[in-house]
C-alpha cells in the first residue's frame, strides 16, 4: 500500500484571500513557520494551518523549509485569526501580518549557507551546482535575489530546492539575522592567591585588583560588567586588559534578557477600602453568570486597585492576564505600579518597543519556569490580543469606551475591545470592561443584559468630585476680554493654582502651532499636494505640514492669489498654547505633551514623569493627557476650546466629546482639596454643559440612547460604510452613482449617498 501524500495548508503574510497549498513528506506540526516559494520569484515564511490528504485543483509545490521545531502559534490563535479575518472582512494574510512580530516573519531576502553536511566534494556536482559552490566559497552567505545574477537557470527556486535535497546547501534563516541574544560582558576574577603573590604586577594593576577585592567583599554575589566596573573603581580599560592577558580575569559572554527585571520583589495588595472591596465582591459573583462585566467608575474611584486584586485572584491560580490600555501613554504609569506589586510577572507590549523585544516577549508568554508561565501579567495596546498566549484567564478592558482601540488605517481594522471578548471566550477566560465613562455600545449591554454592571459612584477616600465652571468666550471676545487664548477667568484661576504651589493641565485638541494660516488679502489657504487639506503651521520650524501624509514646505514669501507678503494664522494648537504661557507666567515650567513630543521611545515617560515629580507647573496638551493618568498635586484642568468636538459631523460627536471632557476633568483634585475645571465654549446654552457640571453621566447615556433610537443609529442597528477609491474623479462619480442605484433596489431608502468624505483625498 503507497504512502498517502501529505498536504499542508499555509498562511502567508500577504495581502490575498485564502492560504496555500504545499506538499511535504515529513512530520510536521500546525502552527509550525515552514518556508515556502510564491510565485516565480519570491520566498516567504508561513504559517502552517492544517494538514491533510486532500490534494488542490492546481500543481502542488513543495515545503522548502520547516524553521521551528515547536508551533509559533497554536490552534486558539489560529482560530481567533480566522475569527478577525471573518468578522472584520479582510484576508486572514493581513491578519498574521499584524500578529506576528517582524523578527518572526522571512521574506525572498532570505540566504543560502552551506549544508554543515557537505563535505566539500564536488566531482559530482553539475556546472552551475559548481559555480553556485566556488561563489558561496568564498562568502558567508547569498542572498536568493543575488543567485540569478552568478548562474542561468529556468527556475532559481527548484535548482535550490534540488541542492537543498542533496545537502548542499540550506536556506539561513532570516530570523537569525533578526533576533539575536542580547549579551553583555562580564568581568570574572579566576587568579588564586598564590598565583596572584607570585604574578608581576605594577602598581596601577596592584591598585586596580585591590580596589576590585574591596568591591567584591561588600557586594560578593554581584557580577560586575565591564562598564560597571570600570566606572566604580575608576581605573581605564587598558589596565583591565593587561590583568587579563595575565590570566587574572576573564571576560565572559553572558546572554541577557531585554525585558525589564525587577526580580522576585513583590509588595503585598494594598488593603480595599469598603466601597472597593464591594465591587470586587460584585464582580467575582457576576463572572459566575455573565463573561463579561462592565466596571463604571467615576474618576479616581480607585478602578486600578480593584484590577489589581482581580490580577492577584488570577495568579494564584497560575493564569495569565492581558491588561489592555488604548495609549502608550498611559502604559508608563500602570507598568511602574503593577511592576512594583507583581515584580518580573509583567510584560510591557506596545508599537514603541522594539522588534527583538517584541520576539522575545513572544516567546516568553508561551514558555514556562516549572509550573510557571514565565510571563503571567502583559500590559499593552491593542496588537497584544495577539500574543500566543499558554493559560489566558482573564482580560482587562481599562479606559474600554477609547477610540484606540480601533485600528482605523490598515487592514484588519479590528477593534480591541470587541476582539478580546471573542479571544476571551476561547480561552474561557473572562472580560472586565473599565471605564469612568462607558461606550454607549457597552452601557446597552449591559440593559440588554448581555453583561452584567458594577459602578463605583463615589471617589476614593469621598474626595468630591471637581467643581466644573463653563466660561463664554463669545462674549468675552466681544467685550475684549480675552487674552491669547484665555478668558480672565481661566488666567486668574491658573495664577491661583501656581501660587499655591499646584499645577495645571490644559487640554487643546489640536496639536501644532495654527490649524491653518491664510492671506489676509484674498484668504488664499496653503493645500497639501497630496491630500484635500489645509497644512498645519509649526512656528518652531516656520514650516507648514500636514498631519495625514507628512508632506512639508515652508512658509511662501507672497501669495501665489495675490502677491501679498501678509498671512494670518487662524485657530491655535499646543505649540501657540505653549507660547503663551511662557509669555504671561516666564517663572512657571510649561510642556507639551502631544503626538510631535512624544515620537521617540521614552518621551512620553519623561514627561510624565517630570510632571509626576513636580518638575513641570503647567501641562499643555492634546488627548493624549485625557486617559487615565494619575497625579496627584493638579488642581486646575482647562479646556481651551470645547467646540471643535461638539461641531464634529458625527453620530458619536457629542458621546465622544462628553467623554473627553469628563476624562480630562478627573485628572484635577484626585488628592487632598477638591479639583477646579474650566471649560472655555462658544456654546453655553448646550446641554451637555449641564450634564457634565452635575458629573450625571448616566442622564447623558439615557438621552443619547433615545435619540439614537429615534434615527436608528447603533446599538439600534448597524451601519454598513462602503468606500469607493479611484484616482480619477469622474470615473469615482460614475461608479458611485450606479451602484447607489442597484442598492437602492434591493435597500430601498435605507441607502444614504453617494457622499464625499469630509478630506476626499488622502
Amino acid at each position: 500500500m503507497s504512502d498517502i501524500q501529505i498536504y499542508v495548508d499555509v498562511i502567508l503574510p500577504l495581502p490575498v484571500k485564502g492560504t496555500f497549498t504545499y506538499s511535504f513528506n515529513n512530520f510536521i506540526n500546525i502552527g509550525q513557520r515552514v518556508v515556502v516559494q510564491f510565485g516565480h520569484r519570491k520566498l516567504y515564511s508561513g504559517i502552517v494551518c492544517n494538514i491533510h490528504s486532500k490534494p488542490p485543483n492546481y500543481d502542488v509545490r513543495d515545503i522548502l523549509l520547516v524553521i521551528d521545531e515547536d508551533p509559533l502559534v497554536s490552534q486558539k490563535d489560529l482560530n481567533f485569526w480566522k475569527w478577525i479575518a471573518n468578522y472584520y472582512m479582510c484576508n486572514i494574510g493581513d491578519v498574521m501580518n499584524a500578529a506576528i512580530p517582524s523578527s518572526y516573519k522571512l521574506s525572498s531576502e532570505s540566504k543560502i549557507v552551506f549544508h554543515p553536511r557537505f563535505d566539500g566534494d564536488i566531482s559530482c556536482l553539475e556546472d552551475n551546482e559548481k559555480i553556485l559552490v566556488n561563489a558561496l566559497t568564498n562568502k558567508e552567505d547569498i542572498k536568493i535575489s543575488d543567485i540569478s545574477s552568478i548562474i542561468k537557470v529556468k527556475s532559481i527556486f527548484s535548482f535550490i530546492n534540488n541542492m537543498m535535497i542533496k545537502e548542499i546547501f540550506q536556506i539561513k534563516e532570516e530570523l537569525q539575522d533578526k533576533y539575536k541574544e542580547k549579551s553583555i560582558n562580564v568581568v570574572v576574577f579566576i587568579a588564586s592567591i598564590k598565583y596572584i603573590k607570585d604574578v608581576r604586577l605594577t602598581s596601577k594593576q596592584r591598585e586596580f585588583l585591590d580596589s576590585y577585592l574591596k568591591l567584591k567583599h561588600s557586594s560578593s554575589d554581584k557580577e560586575y560588567t565591564v562598564t560597571e566596573l570600570l566606572d566604580s573603581i575608576g581605573f581605564s580599560r587598558s589596565i583591565l586588559n593587561s590583568l587579563v592577558s595575565k590570566k587574572i580575569f576573564v571576560i565572559e559572554k553572558r546572554n541577557v534578557s531585554r525585558l525589564l527585571s525587577l526580580g522576585d520583589k513583590e509588595v503585598s495588595i494594598n488593603e480595599l477600602s469598603d466601597h472597593q472591596y464591594k465591587s470586587f465582591t460584585k464582580i467575582k459573583e457576576s463572572f459566575l453568570e455573565k463573561d463579561v462585566c462592565l466596571l463604571h467608575g467615576v474618576t479616581s474611584s480607585g478602578k486600578t486597585e480593584v484590577y489589581m486584586k482581580l490580577i492577584q485572584d488570577q495568579l494564584t491560580q497560575n493564569q495569565q492576564i492581558l491588561y489592555l490600555l488604548p495609549e502608550i501613554a498611559l502604559t508608563t504609569q500602570i507598568v511602574n505600579r503593577l511592576r512594583k506589586r507583581f515584580g518580573d510577572k509583567v510584560g510591557v507590549y506596545h508599537s514603541y518597543i522594539n522588534n527583538l523585544e517584541r520576539a522575545e516577549l513572544w516567546r516568553s508568554v508561551q514558555e514556562k519556569s516549572g509550573d510557571r508561565l514565565h510571563c503571567q501579567i502583559i500590559i499593552g495596546t491593542r496588537s497584544s490580543l495577539f500574543l500566543p498566549f499558554n493559560n489566558l484567564g482573564l482580560i482587562i478592558v481599562d479606559e474600554e469606551h477609547d477610540t484606540s482601540f480601533k485600528q482605523h488605517y490598515l487592514s484588519p481594522r479590528y477593534n480591541a475591545r470587541d476582539s478580546s471578548i471573542y479571544l476571551a471566550k476561547l480561552h474561557k477566560a473572562k472580560v472586565l470592561l473599565g471605564s469612568a465613562t462607558p461606550s454607549i455600545e457597552s452601557y446597552y449591554n449591559t440593559i440588554i443584559d448581555k453583561y452584567s454592571i458594577v459602578s463605583m459612584r463615589t471617589r476614593f477616600s469621598d474626595i468630591e468630585m471637581p467643581q466644573v465652571n463653563i466660561i463664554d468666550i463669545r462674549k468675552a471676545y466681544l467685550k475684549k476680554q480675552m487674552v491669547y487664548q484665555f478668558s480672565n477667568e481661566m488666567l486668574q484661576a491658573i495664577e491661583e493654582t501656581l501660587q499655591s504651589k499646584k499645577q495645571v493641565i490644559l487640554f487643546q485638541n489640536r496639536r501644532g502651532y495654527s490649524p491653518v494660516i491664510s492671506c489676509k488679502e484674498c484668504s488664499f489657504t496653503p493645500i497639501c499636494i497630496n491630500c484635500d487639506v489645509s497644512l498645519t503651521y509649526y512656528k518652531w520650524d516656520n514650516k507648514l505640514k500636514c498631519h495625514y501624509c507628512g508632506y512639508t514646505e515652508s512658509i511662501p514669501d507672497i501669495c501665489p492669489s495675490c502677491s501679498s507678503q501678509e498671512f494670518n494664522d487662524k485657530g491655535f494648537g499646543t505649540q501657540q498654547v505653549e507660547e503663551s504661557l511662557n509669555n504671561l507666567f516666564p517663572d512657571s515650567i510649561t510642556r507639551r505633551m502631544d503626538h510631535d513630543t512624544t515620537r521617540s521611545k521614552y518621551a512620553y515617560q519623561q514627561i510624565i514623569t517630570d510632571f509626576e515629580q513636580g518638575s513641570i507647573d503647567i501641562l499643555v496638551g492634546t488627548q493624549m493627557i485625557t486617559k487615565g493618568l494619575d497625579f496627584d498635586n493638579v488642581a486646575l484642568v482647562g479646556i481651551l476650546n470645547a467646540d471643535n468636538m461638539l461641531s464634529f459631523p458625527d453620530f458619536r460627536s457629542n458621546e465622544r466629546a462628553f467623554q473627553i471632557m469628563t476624562q480630562v476633568s478627573g485628572r484635577a483634585g484626585r488628592k487632598g482639596s477638591r479639583g477646579q475645571v474650566l471649560i472655555q465654549t462658544y456654546s453655553y446654552e448646550n446641554g451637555i454643559f449641564s450634564l457634565l457640571k452635575s458629573n450625571n453621566y448616566l442622564n447623558f447615556m439615557q438621552d443619547q440612547l433615545k435619540e439614537r433610537e429615534l434615527f436608528k443609529y447603533p446599538p439600534y442597528s448597524r451601519l454598513i460604510r462602503i468606500t469607493l477609491q479611484h484616482k480619477n474623479k469622474i470615473r469615482i462619480d460614475i461608479a458611485s452613482s450606479n451602484l447607489v442605484v442597484l442598492m437602492r433596489k434591493s435597500f430601498g431608502n435605507r441607502v444614504l449617498g453617494p457622499e464625499y468624505p469630509l478630506i476626499s483625498k488622502i
